[in-house]
This record gives structure tokens, sequence and C-alpha cells, in this order.
């Protein structure tokens, strides 16, 4: 029907553009603290893109829902403000009919972020972390400048006074800080050094000629000198050896998810945000056919409020489901289930609003 692939198309429009935004917001967010460890001239552009398609599959899963809310509340509340849903009320179309293509628009998306969620999202996770990590090993003596502290890697301060060169320094002073019960606070200083680096074994190894190690703690010092010492930099990531749930295939998630708390709140979420869809792709047209006139502005509002406090809910039980508080299955679903309720109250209430009966 012509009507339901205007209001498809429309709405389809807005998506996109919101997506588009959101996947270029989110991603400035989260490499603005990503900055640390380029430090500006660490990275090519090419290193930049290959970060931003990996994560895409993150940033699509909060995203695509926050889109599917926006542009059916800017749809429909345009046609609300426009007069458009009394008039297609007044030629006897019902609830259904008015909200088919918003519904045909979140299955769509939920199949697309279901495939991204399930599929998609542990892959790019390890590749972008492998990406990182491989960026900044093989760029770490790009982290420096002269006479000036850098504090890129972990618990560490290091100052060069010279650089002769890309990987040669003069006048090394460094300060690692002493993180352990069993460590000491350590400063070096060296006459000269080296910097290199091994992508495959994830090290950054500070090579040093001529200084000396000094420690030191509440009751005593020590002072050794040597001819030559290899420091390792830690660069503040986790080694590749030590994978996050969130880098899980989703099929390993299920086997271990009895055992492992953090795999089953991650596996709850995987299932949980793309079922979103669904949710806000009723609650749009039913809440928008009962609010009157809002225009685009007031849909815009309205649904940036009901996402903040989705997401709000959201991050609450997933906080209260990884201390223990809660089962991962309600903090995951939480959200899920009061909007659910919230949407089935006003579809029945749209649904009980039927269009007038032709004589």
């Amino acid at each position: 029907m012509i009507l339901h692939k205007t209001i498809f198309k429309e709405m389809s429009s807005s998506l996109l553009v919101i997506i588009f935004s959101m996947s270029v917001i989110l991603f400035m967010e989260k490499f603005v603290r990503l900055t640390r460890f380029f430090m500006g001239k660490g990275a090519d552009l090419s290193d930049i893109a290959k970060i931003f398609i990996y994560l895409q599959p993150s940033i699509l899963l909060l995203a695509v829902p926050m889109a599917i809310l926006v542009s059916i509340f800017l749809t429909y509340g345009r046609m609300s403000t426009d007069s458009e849903i009394i008039v297609l009320k007044a030629s006897g179309m019902s609830f259904w009919g008015i909200s088919r293509a918003a519904v045909t628009l979140s299955v769509l998306c939920f199949a697309v972020l279901a495939v991204v969620s399930l599929y998609l999202l542990p892959r790019s996770m390890y590749a972008f972390k492998h990406t990182l990590y491989e960026t900044i090993v093989k760029k770490a003596s790009m982290t420096f400048e002269a006479e000036t502290f850098s504090d890129v890697f972990k618990d560490t301060v290091i100052y060069v006074k010279e650089i002769p060169s890309a990987d040669i320094f003069r006048g090394i002073f460094v300060y690692k800080e002493g993180i352990k019960s069993m460590e000491e606070p350590l400063i070096i200083i060296a006459e000269s050094g080296v910097i290199s680096a091994n992508p495959e074994e994830g090290l950054i190894k500070l090579s040093m000629n001529n200084g000396l190690v000094h420690t030191f703690n509440e009751k005593s010092s020590s002072e050794i000198t040597f001819s030559r010492y290899d420091f390792i930099l830690k660069s503040g990531m986790d080694t590749m050896d030590k994978i996050k749930p969130d880098e899980i295939k989703t099929s390993n998630l299920w086997r271990g998810r009895k055992d492992n708390a953090p795999w089953a709140i991650e596996l709850h979420r995987r299932l949980a945000l793309p079922f979103a869809c669904l949710i806000f792709g009723l609650l749009g047209p039913a809440l928008s056919s009962k609010i009157g006139k809002i225009g685009r502005l007031g849909g815009f509002s309205l649904s940036l409020a009901i996402l903040i406090l989705y997401y709000v809910i959201l991050i609450f039980g997933e906080g209260l489901a990884k201390s223990g508080e809660i089962p991962p299955f309600w903090g995951a679903w939480a959200p899920n289930l009061i909007f659910a309720g919230i949407t089935l109250f006003f579809v029945h209430i749209a649904y009980k609003d039927r269009p007038i009966r032709r004589l």
C-alpha cells in the first residue's frame, strides 16, 4: 500500500540519519578516551578507520533501539500535528493498520541487530582490541616528545631529555609506581636508551644504558647501578591473552553461563537489546496516538526521556547483577519487561480507539 510505503520511507530516512549521527557521536566519545594511547601522532587514518569499523557492532547495539524510537516519534508526531492520524482513523484504518510501517521497520531492525549482537559483536571486539594493541605496540616511540613527561604507559611516568632519532633517547628519567603491596616505587635514571616493540608477543621494551635504579619505602632505600637495563612498559590495556566477555562467542557464553556470572550477564544483554526494537516499534505508534499534537520537537523530547529511563534501568540492573544482588536474567531483561508492560497498556488503549464505522 502506497500509504504504508510513504510512512516507512519517512521513518527509514530518519532512522538512517539518527544511526549515523549517534555512531559518530558514540565513536568520538570512545575515541577521546583512546587518545591517551595514541597521543595524536601515534595512529594513521587507516588505524582510525579500522577502529571505527570494529566498534560499530557495539555502537549499533545501543544506537539502533534509540534510533527506532526516535524515528517513530518524529514521524508519528509529525503526522499527529498535521492531523493525518485523525484522517486515517476517520477513513476506517485501525491501530494495527496505522502502526504497520513502524512494526515492519522494528522487525527488520530486530533481525539485523540480532545478527550483529550474536555473531558480529564478539568478533569485532576481538579485532578492535587486537588492532588497538598492535597500533600502540608498533608506534610506542611516537608517544614521546623531548623535554616532556609522558604518562601513556600504565603506572609509569617517563621523561626524555633528547630524542636524536625515532627510537633512540638520551637523558631518561622513569618513575614507576608500586601498585601492589610487594612492589616498591621505582626510579630509573639512564644516560641513553632504545625503545623496541614486538606486536606478536605484545611487548614494549625500553633498553637503557649506563644508569641507576633507585627503590625506596617507608623504612629504607637502595640504589643499583647498571650498564644495561631492560624495562617492560605496560600500555594500560589488558594483554591479548585476557579475553573479556564481550569478545567471547555467543555459543561459548551459552555453555558457560551457569558457572560464570559475567558471561551470563553478557549473554542476556546480547539477547535483550535486540528485543528492545520490537518493544519500541509498538510503543511509539501507541503512545503517539494518545498524547496529541506534539510535533517533531515534542516527539524527540519524549523519546529521549523514554530512552534515558530505559538505559538507566539497564545500567542499574546490570550493576546489581554483577554484584550478585539479582540474577543475570533480571539485570538485562528488567527494562524490557517494564517497558513491555507499558507498551501493552498503551496498545490496549489505542486498539480500543476503533475507527469510525461507515454507514
